[in-house]
């Protein structure tokens, strides 16, 4: 990746870049031949985010793929892949929280991608990262946007660190919430080469600005990363209260309201 090249695209497309909270604000980039996308392809997305990976994919350096996990109907991809057409694409997803979104993207695919571009995997995103189809190229430019309770965020990001390229560009959607930030930062804290360069947060989710928030590091090899070994200290702790009570709760929280809503619903 070159990294320069990426910073500079950005600060063309929003000027405001240097300033977080403006950036935080900002409804959409300089350029705005991307706005179609989100009006042919339903998605969970905005101009921003689809600019946002555009610039990555057009800062890949030769030998260099782009990666993303969680794909639902395709609009980030096609907003990626349209930087270059010769870019090379490797996406997973398994749909489990989205039926029939799994036709919606191959038919994206076809009518907005280049043949052959993008090789899509519908599985699981850690037998993907195993896989590792790509190689023996490395990945320049990371998008996640799988699960977000923190084991799956964790894995999300430790899983990818050994493909990544010598300098990388990670990019991490949905991290208004906790637990995807929390992983993040252990993340950070055991890669001093895993530097958070930006972090803008949005006042709800479905914001028109950066959806539900969305953070950006900046990856550079360090001969010390082979000796970490994940999952790093503190980890245990951080899933058992993300995960095993917090997440536990919301899932029950949610399966009464839905109790309730179905005796509502036979009562009438």
């Amino acid at each position: 990746m070159n990294f320069d090249a990426f910073l500079e695209r950005c600060r063309a497309q929003w000027p405001e870049f240097a300033d977080a909270r403006r950036l935080a604000r900002s409804t959409h980039p300089t350029d705005r031949s991307l706005s179609h996308i989100l009006a042919e392809i339903p998605g969970m997305a905005t101009e921003n985010k689809l600019r946002l990976l555009n610039c990555a994919v057009a800062s890949l350096e030769a030998g260099e793929v782009y990666v993303e996990v969680g794909c639902y109907k395709g609009a980030s991809l096609v907003g990626a892949a349209t930087a270059n057409p010769q870019a090379r694409i490797f996406a997973c997803d398994n749909f489990s929280q989205f039926d029939g979104a799994a036709d919606a993207l191959r038919r994206t695919l076809d009518a907005h991608t280049a043949p052959g571009q993008v090789t899509f995997h519908d599985m699981d995103f850690r037998a993907f990262l195993a896989a590792a189809p790509w190689r023996p190229a490395r990945i320049g430019a990371y998008f996640y946007d799988g699960g977000h309770s923190f084991h799956d965020q964790y894995d999300g990001v430790t899983l990818a660190i050994p493909h990544l390229a010598d300098d990388a560009v990670v990019i991490i959607d949905d991290t208004n919430k906790r637990a995807a930030r929390a992983a993040n930062n252990l993340v950070a804290r055991a890669l001093q080469s895993f530097k958070l360069i930006l972090d803008l947060r949005t006042p709800r989710n479905h914001s028109p600005t950066w959806w539900n928030g969305i953070q950006v590091f900046r990856y550079q090899r360090h001969p010390a990363d082979s000796a970490i070994k994940f999952p790093t200290r503190g980890f245990s702790i951080r899933k058992f209260v993300y995960d095993d009570i917090f997440l536990e709760m919301k899932h029950r929280r949610r399966a009464r309201r839905k109790i309730k809503k179905d005796r509502l619903h036979t009562n009438t």
